[in-house]
């Protein structure tokens, strides 16, 4: 007589047992199909013409207008990247290039970081990109610290990158010639007692001749 339960177990494991291929398999054939879709369009990308157009970044390292030189110079090797104009007072530089023939197959809202990266590489990650601004002008305050001490364009950049990186700053420039930091903030965010606090907290001498 034959085990009936024996058998049914045996037959229940084939079934577990296929079920479990018959799955990996779907899976391993949506891996290769999306592989395939995205080896198409980067193909077809690569195969398409070029359409470069006009974009605008805003570039961060932009802290003396002696750094226009030095932005220039990295732009020089970067030949996907044209560079069409700085504006300075702004932060912003106006580059030629075609997104999709460069980074092929990348969402649209990466491409600020990939322009950051291509930028960051040629220039010891000294100048990057970030979208531009989207509060008014109307809304933001210009403000002036005299400093003392920053009598080169390194310590300059230092005493930048202490204002830059704070939140609410939306561009910051340094005159080491004339011992001046400025910054263009949101005042919601931050305020002129902030920005001197972060400066003596990295040792940078504050004047006290200019006033607010």
């Amino acid at each position: 007589m034959k085990n009936i339960s024996g058998e049914r177990r045996r037959q229940g494991n084939f079934l577990i047992d296929f079920g479990h291929a018959s799955r990996r398999i779907f899976l391993a054939s949506l891996v290769i199909s999306s592989s395939l879709v995205v080896g198409s369009r980067i193909a077809q990308a690569q195969d398409q013409p070029a359409n470069p157009k006009p974009i605008k970044h805003q570039i961060t390292g932009l802290c003396c207008p002696e750094r226009e030189k030095d932005l220039r110079e990295a732009f020089a090797k970067l030949p996907k990247f044209k560079l069409i104009a700085i504006d300075y007072e702004n932060a912003e530089v106006t580059v030629e290039y075609d997104p999709a023939k460069i980074w092929p197959g990348e969402k649209p809202e990466r491409h600020v970081e990939l322009f950051s990266n291509e930028i960051g590489s040629v220039s010891r990650f000294t100048f990057r990109a970030k979208p531009l601004r989207t509060k008014p002008m109307d809304k933001l305050k210009r403000i002036e610290i005299p400093v003392a001490g920053l009598d080169c364009p390194g310590c300059s950049f230092g005493a930048y990158r202490i204002i830059f990186e704070l939140p609410g700053v939306e561009t910051a420039s340094v005159d080491f010639k004339k011992g001046l930091v400025t910054a263009l903030i949101d005042p919601e965010q931050i305020d002129r007692d902030k920005l001197k606090a972060a400066l003596q907290k990295s040792g940078v001498d504050i004047e006290t001749a200019m006033q607010p």
